[in-house]
């Protein structure tokens, strides 16, 4: 994965892993060009890392089109631990380890998914995403 160095990437402790974890599905926004919002929902995703999110790329188009042209993705997960927002920079990973195990994943089921590509989202901002007092705030 080939991530812009001038970006200082966020590593996630577990409590904040799990919260979205705990999710099966999650949103994931990207913005076009023309500043045109896309939210869909994932539900093929894991954590690589403490810092890196990757979602399969099955049926993709208006947000792998997004990553390509500007490379940032977001997601929020909520539950018992509290709700949470990443910024991440984002890349469009078609080969190598990564790939692979995405591929496996979509690809060894009952009913396959194409698994075309893996979208690694490097975590570069973390926020709070509970109401109440610190709504809103950066934590990392």
């Amino acid at each position: 994965m080939s991530f812009c160095v001038c970006t200082k990437m966020v590593k996630l402790d577990d409590k904040i892993r799990e919260a979205f974890s705990s999710q099966r599905t999650i949103p994931m926004a990207t913005v076009n060009k023309e500043g045109i919002p896309n939210v869909i929902y994932v539900g093929m995703w894991w954590w690589e890392d403490e810092e890196t999110l990757c979602v399969i790329n099955n049926y993709l188009r208006k947000t792998l089109k997004n990553i390509h042209d500007n490379g940032w993705a977001s997601f929020v997960c909520w539950g018992k631990n509290g709700s949470f927002q990443i910024k991440c920079k984002a890349e469009d990973i078609t080969e190598g380890p990564v790939y692979e195990k995405g591929h496996k994943i979509a690809t060894d089921r009952e009913k396959p998914f194409p698994g075309r590509s893996v979208i690694a989202c490097k975590v570069v901002e973390l926020y709070q995403g509970s109401g109440g007092e610190g709504a809103g705030d950066r934590i990392l």
